[in-house]
């Protein structure tokens, strides 16, 4: 594979170029994590919607029908369901953690083991919330600890 890259004042935005004789499942793989990078979810803040980028998301909640997204600063809430955030995010380090919780496996700081194989994690931001039993395994076997 051959990488080029090309500096200069005239472009007024980032381009990429792919250029194959066949399209494979190599570029395709490639174009997904180039989209991936630039995910922005659409959230509301009092009457303003916002984009922000995934990363800045801790963790996404579902209290009484209503959506809430959860980052180091600022609290958002959103029209979609946490289904289907689940599915938007799944490729991106994001795990259900409950029946009411995503979290962000990139914001994790620390992991303690609690009463009926729950997990109580620890966020970059000092938050700690609780990751149910029935999530707990595959928790583990995401970040790869016993």
């Amino acid at each position: 594979m051959k990488i080029e890259i090309d500096v200069d004042d005239k472009y007024t935005d980032i381009g990429v170029r792919i250029t194959a004789p066949t399209l494979t499942p190599e570029i395709e793989r490639i174009v997904s994590l180039m989209r991936m990078m630039d995910l922005q979810i659409a959230v509301k803040k009092e009457d303003e919607t916002i984009l922000i980028d995934a990363d800045q998301i801790l963790y996404i909640e579902a209290v009484d029908r209503n959506t809430f997204v959860y980052t180091e600063v600022e609290t958002y809430e959103s029209d979609l369901k946490l289904y289907e955030f689940e599915q938007q995010l799944s490729e991106r380090n994001f795990i259900r953690i409950s029946k009411q919780s995503i979290l962000n496996l990139r914001k994790v700081k620390s992991l303690k083991a609690e009463l009926n194989r729950k997990i109580r994690v620890t966020l970059i931001n000092g938050e700690q919330i609780i990751v149910s039993r029935m999530y707990s395994e595959e928790l583990r076997k995401r970040l790869g600890v016993k």
